[in-house]
């Protein structure tokens, strides 16, 4: 593998396209055993990529979420905001509770609806929320 790039694929030993690594590999790396790895421009037209289903993770860690509203143009001030415009003493108490101390944030939570609201995010992309902080 004399050159580095950016863009390698690994093919899994049945011959579909697992991944493609966006890193530059070092000069000794070698693919796991069975596989092989390719320049993304020597794919041949006709190899099918093996794309993994994006399913919803029922939880995610309080760090991945953090990290994916940062990302994604969210303060965690307005996360606060959010949570302060509960006007329920007792839910907002309980929500910020949640945010501060959970270790994980769970989809179906009421406090994960309620903050995407105030945040306006439907459930489509609360969805898509999951799917991407699961992976940072």
């Amino acid at each position: 593998m004399g050159n580095n790039q950016n863009s390698w694929a690994l093919i899994r030993p049945d011959g579909l396209v697992e991944t493609f690594l966006r890193i530059d590999l070092p000069e000794n790396w070698e693919p796991p055993e069975g596989y092989s790895v390719l320049p993304d421009d020597e794919l041949p037209e006709n190899w099918q990529k093996f794309v993994e289903p994006n399913i919803v993770p029922q939880s995610i860690s309080a760090r991945q979420i953090r990290l994916w509203l940062i990302k994604n143009g969210f303060s965690l001030s307005d996360i606060e905001i959010a949570i302060n415009s509960i006007q329920d003493q007792a839910v907002r108490d309980m929500t910020l509770v949640e945010w501060e101390y959970a270790p994980y944030v769970e989809r179906n939570h009421p406090m994960v609806s309620a903050i995407a609201n105030a945040l306006g995010l439907n459930n489509e992309q609360i969805d898509t929320s999951f799917i991407e902080a699961s992976r940072l």
